[in-house]
């Protein structure tokens, strides 16, 4: 039976699913020239990942409580701590969610832009004092995978390549850019930066997919649950819809990650 349950979950998942598409598209394709992406990326997957895990939350208070709502005081001291929600989510389900360090990093940053980091232009221009800056934080970790996650050979070929077409333009050219942490560019790494974040990218996107898979199987998992107990009950409860569904998008396979530029 579809009613008042069944339609808010399917409009909660439609939402998170928006999310996490677009904060993965725009993750994976976000470049110097578009800088803007990454604060898209970083809205969206902190929103997204935060609002799948108070999922798993919410629907494990109905599993445990006869299927009573938790209340919104309740719901709102789940609060926005993705450090917090990632582990609580964890803890109610059968699926361990255990993170790399590197998605652990990914996840303490999005924690922190969701916290308040977002706020950082707009307090800076506020008070007139330097706030943390995304950007450079961000880089921070770009620059851990591009250390340790790039092969040597991939570094080598994409070095040849703009240091030949840096000879090749440099007595005539100037270049007025800057990387992610503010530092100009030289006409060599105005070629090569890009090449670069775009390997790294492919990377960063696979972490966060290493949390979102099995997040999204402890909320699948609940939701089933959910809709058992509600099937149960005569004359049988508002239903629960096929949560899987809405994150079909969610593939844990490397090799197709890091071949996807776009979501879902």
């Amino acid at each position: 039976m579809e009613g008042r349950l069944y339609k808010t979950l399917e409009q909660e998942s439609l939402v998170i699913r928006s999310c996490l598409a677009t904060g993965l598209t725009e993750l994976r394709n976000a470049n110097l020239n578009e800088k803007g992406r990454y604060y898209s990326a970083f809205f969206q997957l902190a929103i997204g990942i935060e609002r799948l895990a108070k999922l798993a939350l919410i629907l494990d208070h109905m599993a445990r409580n006869s299927l009573q709502a938790p209340g919104q005081s309740t719901v709102k001291g789940y609060g926005h701590d993705l450090r917090i929600l990632v582990s609580k989510a964890s803890a109610v389900s059968s699926f361990r969610i255990l993170l790399t360090p590197l998605c652990t990093k990914i996840v303490s940053f999005l924690s922190d832009f969701a916290m308040g980091m977002r706020y950082a232009n707009l307090d800076a221009l506020a008070t007139g004092r330097t706030q943390r800056d995304p950007f450079s934080e961000w880089n921070e970790i770009l620059q851990e995978v591009i250390a340790t996650k790039i092969r040597r050979s991939t570094h080598r070929r994409i070095s040849r390549a703009s240091n030949s077409l840096a000879g090749l333009l440099g007595s005539n050219t100037m270049v007025l850019a800057s990387d992610l942490a503010g530092e100009p560019l030289t006409l060599s790494s105005f070629y090569s930066e890009p090449s670069v974040l775009d390997t790294a990218s492919k990377h960063l996107v696979w972490e966060v997919v290493t949390l979102l898979g099995p997040l999204r199987d402890v909320v699948v998992q609940l939701g089933e649950t959910v809709d058992s107990i509600a099937a149960s009950r005569q004359p049988p409860s508002d239903r629960v819809p096929y949560l899987s569904e809405f994150f079909d998008f969610i593939w844990v396979d490397r090799p197709y990650v890091m071949r996807k530029k776009r979501w879902p």
